[in-house]
């Protein structure tokens, strides 16, 4: 592991390269990493995570730290209190360093919308990046950091961690604290992390929902043959060639896992009804969030975020209270889902990882096709990569491989394991055995 030293300097450089960073956090860093030595030489035990570097995307407070949602707007002080997840991280050891660029106030799954700039990835430039959590991905795709935070309303940790090649988490709603984080849409927001390493995130995970620093990890007891659903990994059209490959691939062998793909029509139906709720509920939770300041600060926003903020104007409250009750209802029926099956998987994303110049009207309904679903389920997810890397593409290129004959094999491609809300560290578990 690199030092402290090293990982701020990649901050400063690499970071920077890529248009990742609003703050670097290096003073508080310092300091945490001096108690960590000094615990050490009292003989204190190692905590869960010390040492190790992470990332906050810069809608989370950290305190003595702007908090810039990616914006021009002004949206109060700096914050005095750090949010639990940052504080929770710190107890267990970890040492914040880097506060990351990131679509407009999280409104966004495509990630071209922040006053900064957009963020660069690292795995290919010409490539879109996703978002909104898109700088905390590309400091961990390009191994600056070992872990960071995002949060994900629709898809906005998976996303990008899908573009750009690393290990994207979102937990069951509600399981971690949102205390801290500045809101998108309170009925689906999820705070969630990146990582290249699975047992790292995992014990990150551990930590910030609150099992306990220095509790020993889950130990599984021998578990009877999963039961997974591929139907809409299957139903996808030949985009979905390479995860279907990789499923077959995962999941065969004897006892393994057994699998089914009778249930597209139920899923589809569901997912259809959901996205009708979380038009509603999202357009108006982030129109009561920002229409404080639309009147002095409208023209601070980025355009696209602006109109998507205005869209929720004409939403009557009686309207959005319906919607969120049918939305309660629908998770609570939803899970009964659960009862024959043990885990789903599908595409990360409808289709390959965009350019910037390919982006057309429908690449955000594209992108968020196989996450936005499980934000309005509720239910945890891990987008896990199974295509292109930074690693990789630099390997390639390395070679002489940046023919335009072999860009498309070095594009990112990641499948979607998603579990039974509650379950997500049975879920993580799962997927570390792929």
């Amino acid at each position: 592991m690199q030092s402290l030293e090293q990982t701020l300097a990649a901050v400063e450089g690499i970071g920077r390269d890529l248009n990742a960073v609003t703050s670097v956090m290096g003073d508080r860093a310092r300091t945490l990493e001096k108690k960590s030595a000094e615990r050490a030489a009292a003989g204190e035990e190692a905590r869960a995570l010390e040492g190790i570097p992470f990332a906050v995307k810069d809608v989370i407070d950290v305190a003595g730290f702007p908090t810039t949602m990616g914006s021009n707007v002004s949206s109060g002080p700096d914050p005095s209190a750090s949010a639990p997840v940052v504080s929770l991280l710190e107890r267990a050891g970890a040492l914040p360093v880097v506060k990351t660029n990131c679509q407009e106030y999280s409104y966004g799954i495509l990630g071209d919308e922040s006053a900064f700039g957009r963020v660069i990835n690292p795995v290919d430039p010409a490539l879109c990046t996703g978002g909104s959590s898109s700088g905390s991905a590309a400091l961990v795709a390009a191994g600056v950091v070992p872990l960071a935070l995002g949060t994900d309303t629709a898809g906005s940790v998976r996303v990008p961690a899908a573009c750009q090649g690393v290990i994207g988490f979102k937990p069951t709603f509600g399981t971690v604290s949102a205390e801290g984080v500045f809101p998108l849409s309170p009925s689906f927001d999820t705070v969630g992390l990146f990582a290249r390493d699975l047992p790292l995130l995992t014990a990150a995970f551990r930590v910030i929902s609150g099992n306990g620093a220095d509790a020993s990890p889950a130990v599984s007891s021998p578990a009877e043959t999963p039961r997974i659903d591929l139907s809409l990994l299957n139903a996808a059209d030949e985009s979905a060639a390479g995860v279907r490959a990789w499923a077959s691939e995962h999941l065969s062998g004897s006892g393994k896992a057994t699998t089914t793909s009778a249930n597209v029509d139920y899923l589809t139906e569901l997912i259809e009804r959901g996205i009708d709720f979380y038009d509603i509920v999202r357009r108006y939770e982030a129109y009561v969030l920002h229409k404080q300041f639309l009147d002095d600060q409208g023209e601070q926003y980025q355009p696209g975020v602006w109109a998507k903020i205005l869209s929720g104007q004409n939403i009557t409250e009686a309207e959005y209270q319906s919607n969120v009750a049918s939305l309660e209802e629908l998770r609570a029926t939803a899970e009964s889902f659960f009862d024959d099956v043990d885990f789903i998987i599908t595409p990360a994303m409808d289709g390959e990882v965009a350019a910037w110049d390919e982006l057309g009207p429908e690449s955000a309904a594209k992108f968020m096709r196989y996450s936005l679903p499980f934000n309005v389920l509720g239910w945890p997810a891990v987008t896990l990569p199974i295509g292109a890397t930074v690693g990789e593409a630099q390997s390639r290129m390395a070679a002489g491989a940046n023919s335009p004959g072999s860009a498309k094999q070095a594009k990112p491609e990641s499948v979607q394991i998603v579990g039974p809300p509650r379950s997500d560290e049975k879920l993580l578990e799962f997927v570390s055995r792929l």
